[in-house]
């Protein structure tokens, strides 16, 4: 169980919660799902964390554990469907409440070790969302020196993008949105 310090819900995610966009909001509804705070209480069979961690949690606290996705470590492709940070009933339980809650409970593999100041805490937080969202792709297309990466608009994601590709050091190019766009441009890259 963690009390959260810092959470955030990007703008997307609370729209589609709102106007049920993704078609399974199950309200109440309270978005937050890139969630850093302290552990308050574990349980018998957790090993890596005890009370007083600080912890992080992204988008999912929960999945079956046995299908080939989840032994192939993409949980989010879960046969059984995964547990999500908020608007996410646990298998048979609840509905999960996300991080502005006092309190969640996440299993202790969707969990991760936040060795972070307390004051750069707010600054963490956004790494299990968009920073995931954006790395994932980078480190599987394999952007490093040699590479070029594009990425299309500077935005929540974009912006996050950028600052990951640039550690990487490939060579990269950023695009504004189609849609702020006057005309046809030339490839920016």
């Amino acid at each position: 169980m963690c009390r959260s310090r810092s959470c955030i819900a990007g703008f997307v995610t609370r729209i589609c919660t709102r106007s049920r966009g993704w078609h399974n909001t199950l309200y109440p509804s309270v978005p937050g799902h890139e969630i850093v705070g302290r552990v308050v209480a574990v349980g018998d069979k957790v090993r890596n964390f005890k009370a007083g961690d600080l912890a992080g949690v992204g988008c999912m606290v929960d999945s079956c554990g046995h299908c080939y996705s989840c032994h192939a470590g993409e949980e989010q492709y879960c046969e059984s469907g995964f547990t999500g940070t908020y608007n996410g009933p646990v298998f048979g339980g609840e509905n999960t409440y996300g991080g502005y809650s006092q309190t969640i409970v996440v299993k202790e593999s969707f969990v991760l070790h936040i060795k972070h100041a307390e004051k750069d805490l707010a600054s963490v937080a956004p790494l299990l969302c968009a920073g995931i969202t954006t790395y994932s792709p980078l480190r599987h297309w394999g952007a490093g020196p040699g590479q070029t990466v594009g990425i299309v608009g500077l935005g929540g994601l974009g912006h996050m993008g950028v600052k990951i590709a640039h550690a990487m050091e490939p060579r990269w190019c950023c695009s504004p949105p189609l849609q702020a766009r006057s005309q046809p441009q030339a490839p920016w890259c």
